[in-house]
């Protein structure tokens, strides 16, 4: 049996502290074994917190609730990874509010390079599946992770979607891992604990109250480089993951819609009031991110032949030439090489193009083929 798990979770089982003293806290004393040594073998312990934090610290721990929390997560194979441990994900562990402890079934690899959480109302319409179907291929070639909150609706397309795409998938639970809710998902859940998971800050029996869903959206927001609105009205749970992800300092996207769609009408809110950037294309995201974009493997559609080429004018063989020896390479670089003008640089690259001597790849960058 893990003394340090037990501790951290009978100290996170504690009333009287809200997640930033506790984390404030953990910080002073590095464990919770040291704090719970303290108020034993001391004679005057806690000196250095203020009064109301020594009463609490100095309460009985609840020590056999957390031997029986460890005993159900040996039972069903739960992880338990603690704030400032080495597996606990580091881009949470960097927000205030931060939970003390969080429950993990499934892969305990979260700390991918990227990570991206995908969010948005239940209601939703029938554009979002091709959207999101978009945003992950477009994701796939990255050392990505995707974050969601498990609900109906966009959630779930979300998990699946990145399922589909082989992408890591883990769905924040506002309950304890004794339950899957929505019952829906427990198909989808168990699916996800071979390339993801499911993570919970909530003991077992924690039944999923509404005040539990704000909190379990601090965890998805945090987790998070980006968040993706992809649907939302004014109100609701995905909003609140939207400003949780602002306020932590990260990049939100959302989805521009029609301006008398209710759906859109929380994405077109985020996007007015400069809380997001407007989510384009995929291509679009991973430029804002300044991630790498996928690397293009056109077919090639005719072998080069000498004697087209020698059909071709000098201002087009020149830019040919230049595509060969630099591409990928962007038009406007060609362009103030050449110092063509516009109109006369646009209808040589087509010619290229349609002859199949040239390719655009994503990023409007082009190759020789």
């Amino acid at each position: 049996m893990s003394s340090h798990l037990i501790y951290s979770i009978a100290f996170s089982k504690i009333t009287g502290l809200n997640d930033t003293q506790r984390k404030l806290i953990l910080s002073y004393y590095h464990s919770a074994e040291n704090i719970y040594n303290e108020r034993l073998h001391l004679q005057f312990p806690f000196s250095d917190v203020n009064d109301d934090f020594k009463k609490i610290l100095l309460k009985d721990w609840p020590l056999n609730e957390a031997e029986a929390e460890w005993s159900f997560m040996q039972k069903h194979h739960i992880i338990a990874t603690c704030i400032f441990d080495h597996d606990y994900p580091k881009r949470l562990e960097q927000c205030i509010d931060a939970p003390t402890i969080l429950y993990v079934k499934g892969q305990m690899n979260f700390n991918q390079k990227q990570m991206v959480s995908i969010v948005g109302t239940r209601q939703h319409t029938q554009q979002v599946t091709k959207v999101i179907q978009e945003i992950t291929e477009g994701l796939a070639h990255l050392n990505i992770g995707v974050i969601s909150g498990m609900a109906l609706g966009i959630d779930g397309i979300a998990h699946k979607m990145a399922m589909d795409n082989k992408i890591p998938t883990w769905g924040v639970l506002a309950h304890g891992l004794d339950q899957i809710y929505p019952r829906q998902h427990r198909r989808l859940a168990i699916d996800m604990l071979t390339n993801g998971g499911l993570i919970t800050e909530n003991r077992k029996g924690t039944v999923p109250l509404p005040y539990l869903f704000p909190k379990r959206n601090r965890i998805v927001a945090g987790m998070s480089d980006a968040t993706i609105i992809v649907e939302s009205d004014i109100k609701g749970g995905s909003m609140i993951t939207a400003y949780l992800a602002f306020g932590y300092d990260r990049l939100v996207f959302a989805l521009p819609g029609k301006i008398h769609d209710l759906k859109s009408k929380g994405c077109l809110l985020l996007i007015k009031n400069n809380h997001a950037q407007m989510y384009y294309d995929s291509t679009h995201f991973l430029e804002t991110m300044q991630w790498a974009l996928p690397q293009m493997n056109p077919i090639i559609k005719s072998p080069k032949n000498p004697q087209l080429t020698l059909n071709l004018g000098l201002e087009t063989l020149s830019i040919l030439e230049i595509i060969e020896r630099q591409g990928p390479i962007h038009p406007d670089d060609i362009a103030r090489q050449l110092q063509l003008a516009p109109g006369v640089f646009s209808t040589h690259l087509l010619m290229l193009e349609m002859q199949d001597f040239i390719f655009k790849q994503a990023g409007n960058l082009y190759i020789r083929l």
